[in-house]
């Protein structure tokens, strides 16, 4: 993982900053063709963002305060692939009080 991933990947239960965007990822898989009974596990939070891309629906981008820590997560078989896991759903959020990761 290079320093700008882990840079805005925060890590689970952190602490998140008030009224600044995040995206997280969630509703995992080991594989594309895991069938689930329930929601997957959850994926990692990535922030705080400045801005965040979608280029023809197979790759996001997302910015950090400055705009050079850009990271690029790809989709595969209609889910965002993220190291070992594989995520159904995703959401961009602005953290309130006492959000974490």
């Amino acid at each position: 993982m290079t320093d700008i991933m882990q840079k805005l990947r925060i890590v689970p239960g952190t602490p998140l900053e008030s009224g600044q965007m995040y995206l997280r990822l969630f509703h995992g898989r080991r594989s594309p063709a895991e069938e689930l009974d329930d929601w997957g596990f959850d994926g990692p939070v990535f922030g705080p963002l400045s801005a965040l891309s979608m280029t023809y629906l197979t790759t996001i981008r997302i910015y950090g305060h400055c705009l050079s820590d850009e990271v690029w997560i790809d989709t595969t078989h209609d889910l965002v692939q993220w190291e070992d896991g594989y995520f159904g759903d995703f959401e961009i959020f602005i953290a309130g009080p006492n959000a974490k990761a």
